[in-house]
């Protein structure tokens, strides 16, 4: 004998997972915040462990952890020869230790104070 409310609970549990699905879509366009002190700009890797943003060179920490947008963490053996735009924090040293690559349209909306350049005297990213 079948239940007598089958249907009613087969659209009951359709309903709850469109809004659980509903709910991990508006989840995942929610803007990312970044800790204080993160700068942004535009990076390009060379050989471990140096990296130039905004045409002055940083080195990368022994523990740098780059993160892509997907929110995985990138290992430093592909990182050589990347550009890409990017978010970044500094420790006392002056080492990058954490990094984070970001899309251009995403560079475009940040509320993040840009890192300091010496691409040229009319230097404008």
């Amino acid at each position: 004998m079948k239940p007598p409310y089958l249907p009613r609970s087969i659209a009951a549990q359709a309903a709850l997972g469109m809004a659980l699905g509903l709910g991990a879509a508006s989840a995942a366009l929610a803007q990312m915040t970044y800790p204080m002190g993160s700068l942004q700009g535009k990076a390009e890797f060379g050989a471990f462990p140096k990296v130039s943003i905004n045409c002055t060179d940083y080195t990368l920490g022994p523990g740098v952890r780059v993160i892509s947008p997907d929110n995985r963490i990138i290992p430093r053996s592909q990182l050589k020869g990347m550009q890409s735009r990017v978010v970044f924090q500094t420790d006392a040293m002056g080492n990058v230790f954490r990094i984070w690559l970001v899309s251009d349209a995403v560079a475009s909306q940040l509320q993040l104070p840009k890192a300091p350049g010496q691409c040229g005297l009319f230097f404008s990213e």
